[in-house]
């Protein structure tokens, strides 16, 4: 019996089950104890990758038996071949969940911002000329509040206020006051609101109306003004249209910074789950899509804007510029390539240090723990080799109350905190030796893949479109590998091919320098 509870307790995760139940970590109770005992018959789960519920419901002889569905799974269940949780239990979620929030995802009214007050003309007017330069004016608009938030399009919003401040020139940036998936729509009862901020100073809330005759008011007719469009989600086209014509905009530019000018669902992943390549709106394929509802009408508004305006285009690498130059209808006067960044390696640092005989390979993640960038990939790489003696797992970003297994060591990272290179500094402290970054999307950049390699890691990444298997193949081809699926790089770990590699690979540290804002871009037109 006591061979039997030790065989069971090597699949039982007790940091997991502790994270996961906060109620049994207080109550101090021994955690394997508490889920061997009446865990789970309360239907609570011992690792990450083991669904007790469904092993019950899909073994009814373990059930009708009242056995303890871990046990029985230790004991014999594996060795049967019976599955410790559905083979989609993640992908049917995104499924089932996105089904429910098709209002979101067809068009959202975006509304104020309960309890908040929207500013009227005579403040507006007061505050815009307090805070008003001479120079040129930008218009910014994107899907959030980017002093806010976090991500790579609020970065780059950031140092383009920046760059505005260094040279005089005005930048005026627009959010809706509740982001929303879908686009926002006019209504004559209930008028959307913008968010707006103008150099560095956030104002409030404002409707276009009071925002266009504010404008009017305060600035000067014949200022040079030019408008950047790096996201339309949340946002009515047409008010924005009203915006950018009173301000006689001399240049509108629109970033594809994702895919949302083709599909409201940003990462053309057919229900969340599948990466679509973004067919015929017509298609069979967008009729059982989530997102293929409602798709048609959706262009059809971004068509009006984008014909109204000929933007200039620009995307943050040549593989997001090719899938959207190949999938889009648009009208657009030019389509053109900023990087956000470049990597600086050669002489940029010492080369990287290699391990010391013996020690252990350490694997992480950056960033967000979302199934979209790879978490879930990595989380079940982490719990399949938990025991392994050879390997250490990290995460290195912050959690958001997202649970893993407990032999992964968490860094908390905030960019908005510690600085734009706290990942850079984090995974060279910490001597990352190799980083899996196993997106299932497109991806039009990729922040972390960059900061990987910038620390000196060894980047894992699948065969695919977008920028990350770009940046292998043409920029460190000796410093990445791209693998075809899971398996692979499941075997790559297993028979310990990954520490051949990492031992020929002339891995070095470097340097991510800021790049591509639009800023410099309308300075080289001026």
């Amino acid at each position: 019996m006591q061979d039997d509870a030790t065989r069971t307790e090597a699949f039982f995760d007790r940091g997991f089950y502790l994270q996961s139940y906060p109620d049994v970590a207080t109550s101090g109770v021994d955690a394997f104890a508490h889920y061997c005992s009446m865990g789970w018959r309360e239907g609570r789960n011992p690792n990450a990758v083991f669904d007790t519920r469904y092993y019950l419901t899909q073994n009814y002889d373990v059930a009708s038996a009242g056995l303890n569905p871990l046990e029985h799974y230790a004991q014999s269940g594996r060795k049967e071949g019976r599955r410790p949780a559905h083979p989609l239990r993640e992908q049917r979620g995104y499924v089932q969940n996105g089904f429910h929030l098709l209002a979101s995802a067809s068009g959202c009214a975006t509304r104020g911002r309960p309890g908040e007050r929207v500013l009227g003309k005579t403040e507006l007017v007061s505050l815009l000329r307090e805070a008003w330069r001479e120079g040129p004016t930008v218009l910014s608009v994107s899907h959030d509040e980017f002093a806010k938030n976090v991500g790579g399009v609020q970065k780059l919003i950031l140092t383009e206020e920046e760059r505005c401040a260094e040279t005089g020139w005005n930048y005026l940036h627009l959010a809706p006051a509740m982001p929303g998936g879908g686009l926002a729509r006019r209504s004559p009862t209930e008028p959307s609101a913008l968010a707006v901020r103008l150099n560095g100073r956030t104002f409030g809330l404002v409707t276009p109306h009071t925002l266009i005759a504010a404008l009017q008011a305060a600035i000067e007719p014949g200022s040079e003004t030019y408008a950047v469009i790096h996201h339309l989600m949340g946002h009515d086209p047409d008010d924005l249209g009203d915006i950018i014509d009173a301000l006689k905009c001399r240049r509108v530019v629109a970033w594809v910074h994702d895919f949302y000018t083709l599909c409201s669902g940003i990462q053309l992943l057919r229900n969340d789950v599948v990466y679509c390549g973004a067919p015929e709106a017509s298609s069979m394929a967008c009729g059982i899509c989530r997102h293929g509802q409602g798709r048609e009408a959706f262009l059809a508004r971004l068509a009006t804007f984008f014909a109204r305006f000929t933007p200039d285009v620009l995307a943050p690498s040549r593989a997001a510029l090719a899938i959207w130059q190949e999938s889009t209808s648009l009208t657009f006067r030019s389509a053109g390539v900023r990087a956000l960044g470049r990597l600086l390696m050669a002489g940029a640092q010492m080369p990287y240090g290699s391990r010391s005989a013996g020690e252990k390979l350490r694997i992480a993640y950056l960033g967000h723990r979302v199934r979209l960038k790879g978490w879930s990939v990595f989380r079940d790489l982490a719990e399949r080799f938990r025991h392994d003696p050879r390997y250490e797992f990290h995460h290195l970003g912050m959690d958001h109350g997202v649970v893993g297994p407990g032999n992964i060591i968490h860094t908390p990272v905030n960019i908005a905190e510690d600085g734009e290179d706290a990942m850079i500094r984090s995974v060279a402290a910490l001597n990352i030796d190799a980083v899996l970054l196993w997106s299932l999307c497109a991806e039009t950049f990729c922040y972390a893949a960059h900061e990987a390699i910038a620390a000196g890691a060894f980047l894992l990444a699948p065969r695919g479109p977008g920028n990350v298997p770009d940046l292998i193949r043409e920029q460190v081809p000796e410093q990445g590998l791209l693998l075809d699926d899971e398996t692979q790089l499941t075997e790559l770990l297993r028979s310990g091919q990954i520490f051949t590699l990492l031992d020929l690979s002339p891995r070095q540290r470097g340097h991510l320098m800021k790049q591509g804002d639009t800023i410099a871009w309308l300075e080289e037109l001026v």
